[in-house]
């Protein structure tokens, strides 16, 4: 497999034809598996299964397609026969190219799973309410955690990562699932690989270095003041609920993260929403994000490669690996939700929305 230098113009004329396809509803982006690991290595897309990333220096420095009819292992870090292995982001797919009968997980909900018939048809089945299904073991177990929704599921079988949860501790990849580990009265290094005596941790709980999309605050974190100074703020999301008596507000710092307030005088409790959402303060809930504006990163928490640019009328998009901004060639309109260059303006909101004026 050869490596892809990322580049903004490779990605532009890309977008032209298609953009990246949609998100899966995994937990993490290339971008933030790649800062979790040391030295140099591939890592599986999580919006296609023929897709692969190159991790360098804990940065996403490349990524690229596999041929036709071959699908990207994530666990053996090559591109393999789609007869021979299991797409990690279609049910479909994998059951498309199966020879022989087959349960597979679907990654679209982990309540359910599909039963590939061998020849090219598949059936799904639920776990039923407060059931997820569990691929390695292929049975229904209790949720609500969704097994398969694991950091080492696109990451290659047998390495160790940081853990992107713990500062200082580490995770053991293994076909697909990991295993947290420790080191022994010392701390895990996720830029060298190594245990050392010294504290690699800047204070935050999340190992990512790089800073470009990590929060500042920890999930459940207190923090003083956060109540009084963005109480106002989410005056409109509770208008009309005259029994509510505590808010939610803005973190003033990323596009996912808020704080709940029990009363305007008290610490805001951190906390985020989840993967693939963003806050909306007005309305006081994690929505698309699509449907505002948001003046912060719009790459953080999401799993795409582009994003809208706010206030550019759908007109520009934001490289999430790099930052760079870019336009669709031809004058076109950028559709977020549906990753294309268009010629009609998509009526997202992120796309009518308008700078604040200064007064």
């Amino acid at each position: 497999m050869k490596e892809q230098t990322f580049s903004a113009g490779i990605c532009a004329v890309a977008c032209v034809l298609l953009l990246a396809s949609q998100a899966s509803g995994f937990s993490y982006t290339m971008e933030q598996m790649c800062a979790q690991i040391s030295g140099t290595g591939y890592v599986g897309n999580p919006s296609s299964c023929r897709a692969w990333g190159y991790c360098e220096n804990q940065k996403l420095a490349g990524w690229g397609t596999c041929d036709d009819g071959l699908i990207f292992d994530s666990q053996k870090s090559s591109c393999l026969p789609a007869n021979q292995t299991i797409c990690s982001t279609s049910a479909v797919t994998t059951c498309a190219n199966a020879k022989s009968p087959m349960y597979v997980a679907d990654p679209t909900n982990c309540t359910q799973y599909a039963w590939c018939a061998g020849n090219g048809t598949l059936q799904y089945g639920n776990c039923g309410e407060g059931g997820v299904y569990a691929a390695n073991n292929q049975t229904c177990v209790w949720g609500p955690a969704c097994p398969q929704d694991d950091i080492c599921k696109f990451i290659k079988s047998g390495s160790y990562i940081g853990d992107p949860d713990n500062c200082g501790s580490y995770i053991s990849c293994n076909n697909g699932y990991g295993t947290a580990g420790s080191c022994t009265k010392q701390y895990y290094n996720l830029a060298t690989g190594m245990c050392q005596n010294a504290n690699p941790c800047d204070g935050s709980s999340n190992n990512d270095s790089s800073g470009d999309s990590s929060s500042p605050f920890t999930v459940g974190e207190e923090v003083a003041g956060v109540c009084a100074s963005f109480w106002a703020d989410a005056e409109e999301a509770v208008a009309d609920k005259t029994d509510q008596t505590y808010r939610y507000v803005s973190d003033n710092t990323t596009c996912y993260g808020y704080f709940y307030c029990a009363n305007s005088t008290a610490s805001g409790i951190w906390n985020q929403c989840p993967a693939g959402t963003q806050f909306n303060v007005a309305k006081g809930q994690c929505v698309s994000p699509a449907a505002f504006a948001c003046k912060f990163n719009r790459c953080g928490n999401v799993n795409r490669q582009f994003m809208t640019v706010q206030y550019t009328g759908c007109r520009s998009y934001s490289i999430c690996a790099s930052g760079v901004q870019a336009t669709c060639q031809n004058d076109l309109y950028y559709d977020e939700i549906n990753n294309i260059c268009t010629q009609t303006r998509p009526s997202y909101a992120i796309c009518t929305a308008t700078a604040p004026t200064k007064g």
